[in-house]
């Protein structure tokens, strides 16, 4: 376990912006966690994964950043029909996806190609074409910070909700280990009913389609929306899309009739925050080396050498258009590191 002083991460974040840690440390055995916790008691500690959905707001940290990479998946429990997996937070999430299908284990496969690592996928309890995480984790070892113990929270103790969890409110307290995944061993439908999927399905004429089909639907979606983070800094989505009662959307629709929302159940709709920064006149904008991205506005930019403050202040002017000109408050997906 070497300990790396003034250490760059320029390499360690998809925005690629230059900051530097006072100490930096490689995580590989659950042992080592323990002992650098005991360790460095009073500074503080970021754990990092692959850095993709993360924005440091200066170029310098206090304190110790800690990269988690224990690997390994263990199947714990199997029957003729379901499938219980604990898998190590270092292991990387679209990897683990892809080995899921390989294996025959299925629920997964509509969060193929989301960057990032396992123990990651928790935090934001990331979501993608209809389907969100939390509906397929049993229960996440965790090693409580403030305790220096290792616990384990069920699915409800982990407080899931859009793009949030316990540990996103936490971020000092609870690391992330493992996570339990209980998947399918079977499938009968897939979930197509995402609008992107459906026009790819029916622009290739897929009358029954498999799920090899839809994996490649969905990698051919992602690689046409996401610009590719080593050539071009981003982490994806910036901004999450709001949730917003039927009778407010309704309104909101006979104002701007191009607006897009998608019902999440029979009171409340998901708005697609492209159109709403569309709408207000950011799509396509560059200040610097910033720039809200053409394609999908949702997506920030990063064009070499942007600061993450320079980032964060055009996130906060495209949050506060939309809200006064729109009366939608947007909140963003990426975690915002200040000190």
């Amino acid at each position: 376990m070497l300990i790396k002083k003034n250490f760059s991460l320029k390499k360690f974040n998809t925005f690629g912006i230059n900051v530097y840690a006072r100490y930096f440390v490689i995580i590989k055995q659950i042992h080592n966690l323990i002992e650098i916790f005991n360790k460095y008691i009073n500074i503080p500690k970021l754990i990092l994964g692959n850095g993709s959905n993360i924005l440091f707001l200066k170029n310098y940290y206090p304190g110790l950043i800690i990269k988690i990479e224990i690997e390994g998946i263990e199947i714990i429990h199997e029957t003729k029909n379901k499938v219980i997996l604990k898998v190590f937070s270092g292991e990387n999430w679209s990897k683990f996806v892809k080995w899921t299908i390989n294996n025959g284990f299925y629920g997964l496969e509509n969060l193929s190609f989301i960057p990032g690592t396992v123990g990651v996928s928790p935090i934001q309890n990331i979501g993608s074409y209809g389907t969100e995480i939390k509906d397929f984790i049993l229960k996440v070892q965790v090693y409580d910070i403030i305790k220096k113990k290792i616990l384990e929270l069920t699915q409800k103790e982990c407080k899931f909700s859009y793009r949030n969890s316990i540990f996103k409110k936490n971020l000092n307290k609870y690391l992330i280990i493992s996570v339990f995944f209980i998947l399918k061993k079977n499938y009968r439908k897939l979930n197509i009913n995402y609008i992107d999927i459906k026009k790819k399905i029916n622009f290739l004429n897929l009358k029954y389609p498999t799920i090899n089909d839809l994996i490649k639907i969905i990698e051919s979606i992602r690689k046409k929306k996401i610009p590719d983070p080593k050539k071009i800094g981003n982490a994806g989505s910036f901004f999450t899309n709001p949730i917003v009662e039927k009778n407010f959307f309704r309104k909101l629709k006979l104002n701007y009739p191009n607006i897009v929302g998608h019902p999440i159940n029979n009171n409340k709709i998901k708005i697609s925050t492209n159109c709403l920064i569309e709408y207000v006149g950011w799509k396509g904008r560059k200040i610097g080396d910033v720039e809200v991205y053409e394609k999908y506005p949702i997506i920030l930019l990063n064009h070499g050498n942007a600061s993450g403050m320079e980032i964060y202040s055009i996130s906060e002017q495209i949050i506060q258009d939309v809200k006064k000109k729109l009366g939608v408050f947007l909140s963003r997906e990426v975690d915002i590191i200040i000190d």
